[in-house]
């Protein structure tokens, strides 16, 4: 499965996928198996956040059949004063013994199952990013960024057009250094709105912030130009 299509699953469990490209998306979904099982664990690790499944034990009712069971047994064989009750004791103890460590089990795999989903959710950071022009107040941004690929989108609505001898720039902050880390450059045309897939020029790690400046065209190493949006 190619890096683009990534994306998009990610998008798409977390609401960012919109319009026609959302429907064809869903269209792709209902034929595409591998990208199926995909999206399927990325909503099980968005669920993940909010229900942790813990270990269970034996289910009480479970638990009392089966001793009534043996406990049955028992009783049969005092009466006839014989041995005959052993097998079904055995057999009892057996289910019982089988049933808890299939419960164990369970509880073991949902445990791993939330450790390897906290550490998916721990490697992605989703930043909402706020206006800071008064020409344009309702202008935002969503940043949804994967540390371990050292890889991002950005999804740009209401931010104003800019002129041909200026380009948009995206931060990231990276506590490590003074200055943030140049994340590409980006123009906005008539609709205002886009989303931009972006690697930063050098690693980040522990980003604490974003911010978009409006720069000259093709960039700057250093921002120079205003703060049009910033969040964290």
């Amino acid at each position: 499965m190619n890096e683009e299509l990534e994306e998009q699953a990610s998008l798409y469990v977390l609401g960012l996928l919109e319009g026609t490209e959302a429907a064809a998306f869903e269209r792709r979904l209902q034929t595409d198996g591998e990208l199926r099982v995909l999206v399927d664990e990325l909503d099980a690790a968005a669920a993940a956040i909010s229900h942790q499944a813990p270990s269970r034990a034996l289910p009480p009712v479970l638990r009392a059949r089966v001793l009534d069971r043996v406990s049955r047994g028992k009783r049969v064989a005092f009466l006839r004063r014989s041995t005959t009750w052993l097998p079904w004791a055995i057999a009892a103890c057996l289910a019982l013994a089988c049933s808890y460590l299939v419960a164990e089990r369970a509880g073991l795999r949902s445990r791993v199952m939330a450790l390897e989903q906290r550490d998916f959710l721990a490697q992605i950071r989703i930043a909402s990013l706020s206006s800071k022009l008064k020409s344009a107040p309702d202008a935002n941004a969503v940043v949804v960024w994967d540390e371990k690929k050292q890889r991002g989108i950005l999804k740009v609505t209401q931010l104003p057009r800019n002129d041909a001898d200026r380009d948009y720039q995206l931060w990231l902050v990276d506590p490590r250094f003074k200055n943030p880390i140049a994340g590409g450059v980006f123009h906005v045309g008539n609709k205002g709105s886009l989303r931009v897939p972006f690697q930063p020029a050098s690693p980040v790690l522990g980003a604490k912030g974003f911010a978009i400046s409006l720069e000259r065209k093709g960039g700057v190493t250093k921002a120079e130009g205003p703060i049009v949006l910033l969040g964290k």
